[in-house]
């Protein structure tokens, strides 16, 4: 079936408008027509979408952080602490930050400890040659 390209920009627009959508995907769910038809008439490079999608996204996050910031819940203000602090401010929240950086003769190991509830400690290994 052949779509009407101009009709699906219309359509992504609306329900963008009407749904608050932040996703291509869900974009694409409310369509007629599909997901291959959908990047077959690069409806994903259209600026005045992804623009309606970032505007919805930054939107949704300014909603929520005036919630936290509202909130008595500590649960949430440390969240928003988290994402407002410095990452010293950070480091120093974290439970489980440990940063050790250890130096051999041929590479540069970076270990990053991360304490897991089950068996105490799990190392993570990041090589660089």
């Amino acid at each position: 079936m052949a779509y009407n390209k101009q009709e699906l920009i219309d359509k992504s627009i609306e329900v963008i408008k009407e749904h608050e959508l932040v996703f291509i995907s869900d974009v694409i769910a409310y369509l007629p027509c599909s997901t291959a038809t959908f990047y077959n008439h690069k409806l994903e490079q259209l600026e005045e979408l992804k623009e309606l999608l970032e505007q919805n996204i930054i939107e949704t996050k300014i909603q929520l952080r005036k919630k936290w910031f509202n909130s008595d819940n500590a649960t949430l203000q440390l969240a928003l602490y988290k994402l407002l602090g410095t990452d010293e401010e950070r480091k120093k929240l974290s439970q489980t930050f440990q940063d050790l950086n250890v130096t051999s003769k041929d590479e540069q190991i970076e270990c990053i400890i991360i304490n897991t509830p089950n068996n105490g400690e799990t190392a993570k290994h990041k090589s660089d040659s």
